[in-house]
């Protein structure tokens, strides 16, 4: 498979994926005029809890959730790189392997704000072109801000998406009710919860929501 001119990268625990992360994929590709999304699930994520489903269950809700969508894609480098997922190692790899690439790194604005607390943040804010996502209409992140915060203008781009309000921790709550997911995620990623019975609370254990991964 030839490498794609653009890409927008979005990244995540994907604890698990659901309409919502593929809303935000779907809608960040087109917006931002980029030929595939790509999706690379976080093995060890340095903000965030560990994950409550294992690498190997969330790559595979990945994989089904984007079966027949066009121009998604699911890497599992993280997955595969050991310690915690860095960025700035992510964006290296990626840049080595697909040098012929355009590549956007989408972001949040939650994710956006934090970055002053990032890895090798320097060097991630010189380097990389950003796609910043605003959702609805609260907490949206302008030009001035975005400036404030490091993000280079000439490599920065602010778009609009309008995705379900949908949480993994609301997933993983009904889950661990044994209710059905249906309607949060799509049809095969909420067989594979079901018949896998992730995110069931253990017994002795707090509840799969305390942990606050998405």
């Amino acid at each position: 498979m030839s490498d794609p001119r653009s890409v927008v990268v979005l990244g995540g625990t994907f604890d698990p994926v659901h309409l919502g992360h593929l809303a935000a994929a779907e809608q960040a590709r087109d917006l931002a005029g980029a030929d595939e999304a790509w999706l690379i699930p976080a093995n060890n994520p340095p903000h965030r809890g560990a994950a409550m489903a294992g690498a190997g269950d969330r790559l595979d809700l990945l994989r089904a959730a984007i079966a027949g969508r066009e121009r998604l894609r699911v890497l599992d480098l993280e997955l595969r790189r050991p310690g915690p997922s860095y960025t700035a190692d992510t964006l290296a790899e990626l840049a080595a392997a697909h040098p012929g690439t355009e590549i956007w790194f989408a972001l949040g604005t939650d994710a956006a704000r934090d970055i002053p607390t990032w890895h090798r943040r320097e060097e991630v804010l010189e380097t990389a072109r950003f796609l910043l996502l605003n959702r609805g209409g609260v907490g949206q992140v302008d030009a001035g801000e975005a400036a404030r915060l490091g993000f280079a203008p000439e490599r920065t781009r602010i778009v609009h998406i309008d995705s379900p309000p949908i949480s993994a921790t609301e997933v993983r709550r009904r889950a661990a009710a044994g209710l059905g997911t249906e309607g949060l995620v799509p049809d095969p990623v909420a067989r594979l919860i079901a018949e896998r019975g992730l995110y069931r609370a253990v017994a002795g254990s707090g509840p799969p929501w305390d942990n606050p991964a998405g």
